[in-house]
């Protein structure tokens, strides 16, 4: 490189880092610590701080993340960092929020008056009241800054901004079917290969498919709070009491503690192994679906066909089909990895890279 090609690169170096989008990141496990690692490799993104549930690191251009620096590093205090994150421009900041905590969702609209644009895959903010849905909407736009959450429904899929871009341009939505929990695509393609229902929960939970707890799964909340999102941003006003969920928690497990609950799963195996083996002599097998079809949105069981694109579903792969003005006769269909830190990481890092 000669000296004037070096001049120049420095100059364009210089002219990335002034330029970078500013992020704080909220949260490191699975998904922010994978999330960080990504954005780091980014010119055009800098960390500027991160913090975990108990402290807070700061970090400039010279300095680089060490775990051990974040825990001996300050106490946490939202205020603080809110007033810290604050004093940059305008729109020069984003929060990623990847803590899944309901008090930093309700940081939220305080971050919005403060300039902030906020990307998160937790749910949390949106699957609370029509009201409060609506009212982050309005604060984002009121104070000319982004909310991205793409990663709610299909972790890394583009679902979220797919219908939104169907809205924008004049299509009418019709209907949405699909799988959307990883968790329960590899618990039912786990039952096809004839494993036990307790056996696949149990090897899902210790794959970390499932919660600890695997009946925050089975109770089928987190497939009925993404089409709850998928409704809301369909246009449809609708709170979570409107939604009817099959559970997939058995009656006599319903109110023993976690403990119990595994260690009597197996009680429920006899009944799966009938109930698929009536599907198998139908050339059928079963997933756990949601559907959203005139207004109104049901999520459970289906029986569905074994070469079917959601009866071949395996693995966390999660499909949702898309029927609309424009895609009537063949529906759209966006199908691959549901679930996973790197691909829901990769989704956030790109929400963050569409912010303007």
């Amino acid at each position: 490189m000669t000296p004037l090609q070096a001049i120049a690169h420095s100059t364009v170096i210089e002219r990335q880092v002034q330029t970078a989008k500013k992020v704080f990141i909220a949260g490191l496990g699975a998904v922010g610590s994978t999330f960080l690692k990504q954005a780091l490799k980014k010119p055009a993104l800098r960390i500027i701080g991160v913090c975990n549930s108990s402290n807070v690191l700061w970090l400039n251009r010279s300095s680089s993340f060490r775990r051990e620096d974040l825990n001996r590093g300050p106490e946490k205090d939202w205020a603080q960092i809110i007033r810290k994150l604050s004093a940059y421009e305008h729109g020069s900041v984003v929060f990623v929020d990847a803590t899944g905590k309901s008090d930093v969702a309700d940081l939220y609209p305080e971050l919005f008056e403060a300039g902030i644009h906020v990307a998160t895959p937790s749910k949390i903010a949106n699957t609370r009241s029509q009201q409060t849905f609506d009212e982050l909407k309005d604060s984002a736009r009121k104070n000319d800054v982004e909310f991205h959450y793409e990663t709610n429904v299909g972790a890394g899929l583009p679902v979220i901004g797919t219908i939104k871009s169907l809205i924008e341009s004049g299509d009418r939505l019709l209907e949405i079917n699909g799988v959307v929990s990883g968790t329960m695509t590899y618990l039912f393609s786990e039952l096809d290969r004839g494993e036990s229902f307790s056996t696949s929960v149990i090897r899902a939970r210790t794959l970390g498919y499932a919660e600890p707890d695997p009946r925050d799964d089975l109770s089928g909340e987190d497939v009925a709070r993404k089409f709850l999102i998928l409704a809301r941003i369909s246009g449809l006003r609708m709170e979570r009491s409107d939604i009817e969920v099959e559970s997939l928690i058995p009656d006599f497990l319903q109110n023993v503690d976690s403990v119990e609950f595994l260690e009597r799963l197996h009680e429920a195996d006899a009944g799966w192994k009938e109930r698929l083996d009536a599907e198998r002599k139908l050339g059928h097998t079963l997933r756990y679906v949601g559907q959203l079809k005139d207004g109104k949105i049901r999520v459970g069981i289906q029986s569905v066909p074994q070469n079917s694109p959601i009866g071949g579903l395996k693995g966390t792969n999660n499909l949702i089909e898309i029927k609309s003005g424009r895609y009537l006769d063949q529906p759209l269909i966006i199908q691959g990895p549901g679930a996973g830190k790197e691909v829901t990481a990769a989704g956030v890092l790109s929400d963050v890279l569409k912010i303007s």
